[in-house]
This record gives C-alpha cells, sequence and structure tokens, in this order.
C-alpha cells in the first residue's frame, strides 16, 4: 500500500465505517435489529443501553457475523485529471467495495464487544514503471482490523441512585460513544471506501479526532453512568504498531506518540417515553511525530475540543432524529513542520460542524438530509497549489493531496440527502448524494494531478449501495 495514501486518507479524508446492526446481537438479545438501532448505524435508547452494559445481555451465541457490501461510486465530473484511470479508478463503476468478519457479543460474564476485521476491496495502489512514473492503478484487497472495542460493565444501586462503572479497550477513539454524532460513529454512516483511495474527502478537511487514528493507536478508557443521565468518560491512547499489518494500519509516517494522549467525554442524557435527547462535549490531546523524511508531514499537537447533541423521537410507525456535531480543533507546528516550511506559522485551526435530520417509516424507509461545514486558518504553504512548491501537502516533488486550495483555505462547505430501504433486518439499500457549494477555499480549487482548475461542483458525489449481513 502506497504510505502517502494512506497518510492523507487517514489523517485528512478518512471515511471510517461504523458498527452496524450484528445479526449475532440480535441472535444473542432475542430481538430484532430495529430495537436497538433506529436506522443505519444509528442506536435507539436500548441499543445504547446495550453497549453501556457490555454487549452482555442475553444468551450466549456463536459470537460470529459477516457483513458485504457492493456499491457504485459517482464524481460528477473528472474533466480536470489527465488520466481519470489512474487518479479516480472505478469512478461509476459497481464494484464488491467491502467485506469484514465480526467477532461480536457476550464473551463472558459481563465482558462482551466486537473485534472487526475489514477487507477493503477498493483499496488503491500505483502501478509504477522503471522511471518510477505511475502508468496505472491497482484496485485490490487491504486487509486490517478495523475500529473495535471490547468492554466490561456493572451496575451498583445506593440511596435511590443507580451508578454504571466500565471499562473499554479499543483502536479508534470515539468508536466506545454512545450516541452515534460524535468523531468514528457521525454522519454520514456510511461512505465509500473510493473516496479515500481517491483521497477525496466528502466533507473535506476534518479534525485528527474525527477518524484519523483509527486502527493506528491502541487505548483504555474507564467510564460512568449515573442515573441513566450523566455519563463521563476518560481514556488515554498511545501508538500500536506491529509487523502484521493486518492487525494495525500504523506505520513509521506521523507516528503517534507513546502516550497518553488523553481523550475525555462528557454528556447528559435524558429519555422520557418515546423521546430522548442528550448535550455532550468531547475532546483528545495527539501528539503527533513529524516524519523528517516526508515533506508534509503533519507533525504536531493536536486539541479537539468538541460540542454535539441529538434529539430522537422512535415510534413503530413514523420515528424522526436529528443531530449537531461541531470540533474546534488547535495545532501546534512548533518545532515539527514548521522546521522544513510545511506551514505558515507555528499554530492553525480548524473548525467543523455537521448537522443531520433523519426520518424513519415503520423502520425500513427513510431519508436523511445533511449539512456540513468547514473553515479554518488560511495556510498557503501546505494547502495551496504551485508548480514550484518543494514542500507542505501540495508539494510537486512528492505530493500527498489530490486536490489543492487556489488560496490556502481549507474552506469546504455543503449538504447532501440520502434514502434508503431495509426490506428485512439484514438488508440494507441506499442512495446517497452530496452537492458541494466550496470545495478547499472557495467555489474552484485545483487538481493536484494536473494542475487545472475544478469548481466545486465538479466533486458532487453520488454513492448507491447495498450491505448484506449474517
Amino acid at each position: 500500500m502506497n504510505s502517502r495514501k494512506v497518510l492523507i486518507a487517514v489523517l485528512l479524508f478518512f471515511d471510517i465505517q461504523n458498527l452496524y446492526a450484528l445479526p449475532s446481537f440480535s441472535r444473542q438479545t432475542g430481538q430484532s435489529c430495529a430495537s436497538c438501532h433506529l436506522s443505519y448505524g444509528e442506536l435507539t435508547p436500548q441499543g445504547r443501553q446495550f453497549k453501556l452494559t457490555g454487549y452482555s445481555e442475553g444468551n450466549y451465541v456463536i459470537p460470529l457475523s459477516i457483513t458485504g457490501v457492493v456499491s457504485d461510486t459517482k464524481i460528477n465530473s473528472t474533466s480536470s485529471s489527465i488520466d481519470p484511470s489512474i487518479t479516480m479508478p472505478k469512478n461509476s463503476s459497481l464494484i464488491p467495495e467491502e467485506a469484514s468478519i465480526y467477532v461480536a457479543g457476550k464473551f463472558y460474564g459481563r465482558l462482551g464487544g466486537y473485534l472487526k476485521l475489514t477487507l477493503n476491496l477498493s483499496n488503491t495502489t500505483p502501478l509504477l514503471n522503471s522511471q518510477g512514473i505511475q502508468t496505472g492503478t491497482k484496485v485490490g484487497g487491504d486487509t486490517y482490523l478495523d475500529a473495535s472495542e471490547i468492554r466490561y460493565a456493572n451496575n451498583f444501586s445506593r440511596g435511590g441512585h443507580n451508578l454504571l462503572l466500565g471499562g473499554t479497550l479499543n483502536n479508534a477513539p470515539g468508536t466506545q460513544d454512545l450516541w452515534k454524532i460524535s468523531p468514528v460513529n457521525s454522519y454520514s454512516f456510511r461512505s465509500s471506501n473510493l473516496l479515500s483511495a481517491w483521497e477525496v474527502g466528502q466533507f473535506g478537511p476534518t479534525a485528527l479526532i474525527d477518524g484519523g487514528l483509527n486502527s493506528q493507536v491502541a487505548g483504555v478508557s474507564l467510564y460512568a453512568m449515573l442515573d441513566d443521565s450523566i455519563y463521563a468518560e476518560l481514556a488515554g491512547y498511545t501508538r500500536f504498531s506491529t509487523p502484521l499489518k493486518v492487525i494495525s494500519l500504523a506505520d513509521n509516517l506521523n507516528t503517534v506518540s507513546t502516550g497518553p494522549n488523553p481523550y475525555w467525554r462528557l454528556a447528559y442524557n435524558h429519555v422520557i417515553g418515546e423521546d430522548s435527547w442528550m448535550v455532550g462535549t468531547f475532546g483528545m490531546i495527539t501528539d503527533l511525530k513529524h516524519d523528517p523524511e516526508t515533506p508534509g508531514s503533519s507533525g504536531g499537537e493536536y486539541t479537539d475540543i468538541g460540542l454535539d447533541a441529538q434529539y430522537q423521537h422512535i415510534t413503530d410507525l413514523h420515528s424522526w432524529s436529528a443531530h449537531m456535531t461541531y470540533i474546534n480543533e488547535k495545532i501546534d507546528w512548533a518545532g515539527k513542520s514548521v522546521i522544513r516550511m510545511n506551514h505558515d506559522s507555528t499554530h492553525s485551526e480548524l473548525h467543523t460542524l455537521k448537522a443531520e435530520l433523519g426520518y424513519n417509516y415503520k423502520h425500513q424507509l427513510g431519508a436523511q438530509v445533511f449539512s456540513f461545514y468547514t473553515n479554518g486558518s488560511t495556510d498557503n504553504n501546505y494547502w495551496t497549489y504551485s508548480q514550484n512548491v518543494s514542500s507542505g501537502a501540495c508539494n510537486q516533488t512528492n505530493s500527498e493531496l489530490a486536490f489543492c486550495s487556489a488560496n490556502g483555505s481549507p474552506k469546504t462547505s455543503g449538504y447532501g440527502f440520502e434514502l434508503y430501504y431495509e426490506p428485512m433486518s439484514y438488508m440494507h439499500f441506499s442512495l446517497q448524494q452530496t452537492f458541494y457549494d466550496n470545495f478547499l477555499g472557495g467555489s474552484s480549487f485545483y487538481d493536484n494531478s494536473s494542475g487545472n482548475l475544478r469548481a466545486a461542483k465538479d466533486n458532487n458525489l453520488t454513492y448507491l449501495y447495498a450491505v448484506f449481513s449474517y
């Protein structure tokens, strides 16, 4: 796998796939998937309680599930590319996108969880000639341990109050969260893996906490829930790398420090009848080391602080939900990337906002509308396209980005919708459409492979996919 494609896919534009309704959980609890999931990837109050208590409710069953995804991803225009078969392979083609096997359920007593091994069938690898010039692109498999967790929890009651205490071991900050709006779990609940292969982020640049560390770290967290209302969690993460690439995506590029890289979560949750709502905050401080051999390597101290809110109204016939997530990221480049003139200044910020409104009919038909907005510090050395640039992410000697800004701004904004149908519990069909008003700074930006200008609307995305589970 090309390490630079891994870097940009993971650090800037990574679209991690979430834990969805698994048949092994349904067999364990004896309940339908709809009891724990409102829509694809979104937990109900009962689903959150099942996760909170360590996936231990119900009987012991063989904890195995498998899922497969077939899809067709289309970007609106490839005219700016000299050879789209190299820069955007499999555009507008029906492909087997992904296959996963889960060990998921109740392991022993109050101990449970899920381990997800994913085969990304749409990963791309450049084909080079003897002079090192890319002549094509191979679309093939890449197997790794996807976002996974193991957790233990126990209840304690005294004086009319209930305190649940637990702990988790996981490899993706946020995957342990109960609400599907924090990083890793937030909308869109599924994005095309080809976007990472093409180095196109559905929502543009994103904060490091928003999927940028998945399958590269290992962390332990302790959490508490008081009276099913007040939730608090504290975790620490460290670099996780082994010679077995099937276990971790981490390599020598932009490595995470050995720790503690703290993560925290606070939330207030309220459930009354058919309605529930939550307001919360989360954050993480990450020390990302700079690789001196790689121009554009994004080393620095990342401080991410987020705010989120959720509302759900769930009935057997009509259900509604609304979600909002805001993340402020402050980055201190001092002593790292700036030494190589990769950034305009020693500090920068990135602000991301996502909102989504969903409707579900009889737990079978659904529609969602969403909007997103990203902006931050102008950084010409990093984001701006120039034929003479030799450092930063848009350098022309060791380029890492598929697209570059015309003005040094990361500003990206747009909106979209998703329509889905679930004829039965283990089948999901969906059409997702994303429209862009701005991409990397405005209504136009550069194709870094050719130097040609692109309009933001050229990146409009159509994603048609089907998921099958057993």
